[in-house]
């Protein structure tokens, strides 16, 4: 299968033919269930489903045990000076091992007990936004081998703050197949939602975060269908904090929905996904639409644009710039119109959407795992 090239000028890994069993340590400090927190997650369940010996800490509470309540999760100590001792535990003190971070105090701790080794062990950190960190020291250090980044843009943003293309490897996210589950039928969830059964519905997923763009989507929605007669289509804003979870508040053909699990549900009852993001790396939530066979509208920021438009390839959705409701309404318009342009970008979506299945991802972090132990020695 051809997928898009996310390179970007850093390295990029698809897999290797000699696989051996590691000991691994992930380490988040994050208590949320971000997209970054789940694809930690992510992880941490196949490594372990491929035999490797993993060990995955969050912080006490943290809302990732209660996606996955079968995992055996390791709680950091309380206290974060206590943080090391606890982590350094679990890793053997006779056999090669790796130590993988994932946000920005985890980033921050083991770019400091990277430069103090007493075991064999080597130290990656993972940075999947385009933010630019607000300390870049961690960045800096030599404490961390390595960092893994779920996108070119992400990649640039490392660059630009002085780390060595070397030290960048690129392996996009991966969604499992579980999350896209269906548990309500699309007749069901639309009379939840208050929709019709023949009505046409957009689809996006996301925050209330300015970055997030819900409000330039809400305004392009109304530019491009002022009339509310019959044969307009309807939007569906799905995980909006201020709604309680399985809330619903209906306003014209707008349905702004709460926080909820059963993403495959929604997808299952949309007709087309929108991602209206100011700023984004590389969204789960796109992936999850393009995974679902979804025809999809997105903003030219990241790596939306390598997802849905690479070059060379059949594009799986529409571009707009970011922030510009003027675009943005013209693409909604265009791909409520055209039943042929949705379903062309249909067929290629559920081809894209195969390049980012969990075997990939998977295959990918052991790949830049066994580079890195082979490199220092270790295996």
């Amino acid at each position: 299968m051809d997928c898009p090239s996310l390179k970007g000028g850093v390295s990029s890994h698809k897999g290797i033919s000699d696989k051996f069993l590691m000991n691994i340590v992930l380490f988040t400090s994050s208590r949320n269930t971000s997209g970054g927190s789940r694809q930690a997650l992510y992880l941490a369940r196949g490594l372990a489903e491929r035999g490797h010996r993993l060990v995955f800490f969050v912080p006490r509470g943290a809302a990732l045990q209660g996606l996955a309540p079968d995992f055996p999760f390791s709680v950091l100590p309380a206290e974060r000076r206590a943080w090391r001792r606890g982590v350094e535990a679990a890793l053997p003190a006779d056999a090669p091992a790796v130590l993988h971070a994932f946000h920005n105090a985890a980033v921050k701790a083991v770019s400091l007990w990277g430069l103090f080794r007493k075991r064999p062990f080597v130290t990656l950190a993972h940075r999947g936004v385009v933010f630019r960190p607000k300390n870049p020291l961690p960045y800096w250090s030599p404490g961390i081998d390595r960092f893994t980044v779920n996108s070119p843009a992400c990649a640039r943003v490392l660059r630009n703050m002085g780390v060595r293309r070397d030290r960048i490897v690129c392996v996009p996210n991966g969604i499992p197949e579980e999350r896209l589950r269906v548990s309500r039928p699309r007749a069901e969830l639309r009379a939840f939602l208050d929709i019709p059964p023949e009505a046409f519905v957009f689809l996006s997923i996301g925050g209330e975060a300015a970055y997030k763009g819900s409000d330039v989507l809400l305004r392009a929605f109304a530019a491009a269908f002022p009339d509310n007669g019959p044969g307009a289509p309807f939007l569906v804003l799905l995980g909006l904090e201020s709604l309680a979870r399985g809330g619903v508040a209906r306003a014209g053909r707008v349905r702004r929905a709460g926080y909820a699990e059963d993403v495959g549900s929604f997808l299952a009852a949309a007709d087309a996904y929108v991602q209206p993001s100011r700023s984004e790396s590389m969204p789960n939530t796109l992936l999850e639409a393009l995974c679902f066979g979804l025809p999809c509208i997105g903003t030219a920021v990241g790596a939306i644009p390598d997802i849905l438009a690479p070059a060379g390839d059949d594009p799986c959705g529409l571009l707009a710039r970011p922030g510009n409701v003027g675009e943005l309404a013209a693409a909604l318009r265009r791909l409520h119109a055209d039943a042929g342009l949705r379903a062309a970008l249909a067929q290629a979506a559920r081809k894209r959407g195969a390049c980012f299945g969990m075997d990939a991802r998977l295959d990918g972090i052991e790949a830049v795992y066994t580079d890195l132990l082979r490199s220092r020695g270790y295996a």
